[in-house]
């Protein structure tokens, strides 16, 4: 038996008892077809990079499972037919599970992949301007007329309180 991962987006505007009815179904065909579900993610509601079945949100659930090569076919067979999955895509896991993902069963935060942390970077190195040429110069002057102010921790309430 292999170990598989298929990511499955249900429509984003069903409710949540038919959403976790379709969740239900599904882990009952992979029990019946033989797999072994290790775990599955409840990622969350997502608003999709483009419309899909004129939907612009879904809510997306990810299996991890063994199973044979044969069972495959027969699962993503009903996923296709379901009138509510807009999309889904099986891989073969390879071990690695994306920082980004989480489940939202399990009280964690959500954050996509596209989340910007607000953290010094310390690892990056200062670019080299020693060269005098006209080059070095333009950049230069473009990144101190981009820089952004500064701003203090205190909020303007606090500010007028003084």
């Amino acid at each position: 038996m292999r170990k598989y991962d298929t990511t499955f987006i249900i429509d984003g505007t069903i409710q949540e008892a038919a959403r976790e009815a379709i969740i239900e179904r599904f882990t009952g065909i992979l029990q019946k077809l033989g797999a072994e579900i290790d775990q599955i993610v409840r990622w969350g509601q997502r608003t999709m990079a483009y419309e899909m079945k004129k939907r612009t949100h879904g809510y997306y659930v990810i299996f991890y499972y063994h199973a044979e090569p044969s069972m495959i076919a027969a699962f993503e067979r009903d996923l296709r037919l379901h009138e509510n999955i807009l999309r889904f895509m099986t891989l073969i896991y390879e071990g690695k599970h994306p920082e980004y993902i989480r489940d939202e069963g399990a009280g964690m935060e959500i954050s996509s992949a596209h989340t910007v942390k607000n953290e010094p970077e310390t690892d990056l190195e200062e670019p080299d301007l020693s060269v005098e040429d006209e080059e070095s110069e333009e950049y230069l002057e473009e990144e101190t007329d981009t820089a952004l102010p500064v701003e203090d921790d205190e909020t303007e309430e606090e500010k007028e309180k003084e």
